[in-house]
């Protein structure tokens, strides 16, 4: 990143716990955590933000399917301007490969232990030539 900048994280999810869990899981990273609770929420943050937002990590299970409206949404932006993380709790992993080809960068269990998580991130940052 440029002059010690934090790369940005979006977090969206049904509740806080979530949110919680992926402070603890990547505390010990440069990573900057903002958490929108709602599609909207989250849509404001990435247009204000858009430039500085390296990862949007979407819950899958939003209220009224706004997760899934959420990453429709960013896909449809140009030039698609940050990667996106799907979490769930309720798919397989069977139907990980179908949520990935509509544009998910990456799908991970909800619970998936923190070193799983710092991995995850690490890899997207990576492939956007930053690191943490």
């Amino acid at each position: 990143m440029q002059n010690g900048e934090k790369a940005r994280v979006v977090l969206v999810a049904a509740d806080e716990d979530l949110l919680n869990y992926l402070r603890v899981a990547l505390d010990d990273t440069d990573l900057a955590l903002l958490y929108a609770s709602t599609k909207q929420e989250a849509i404001s943050v990435i247009e204000r933000l858009k430039s500085t937002i390296e990862i949007a990590i979407i819950e899958l299970e939003l209220s009224n399917l706004e997760g899934w409206d959420l990453i429709r949404r960013i896909l449809f932006l140009p030039e698609k301007p940050l990667k996106i993380i799907a979490t769930t709790s309720t798919f397989s992993e069977g139907f990980y490969g179908k949520i990935k080809a509509i544009g998910v960068d990456a799908v991970v269990p909800r619970d998936i232990p923190p070193e799983a998580w710092r991995k995850t991130v690490k890899a997207l940052l990576v492939k956007n030539k930053n690191t943490f």
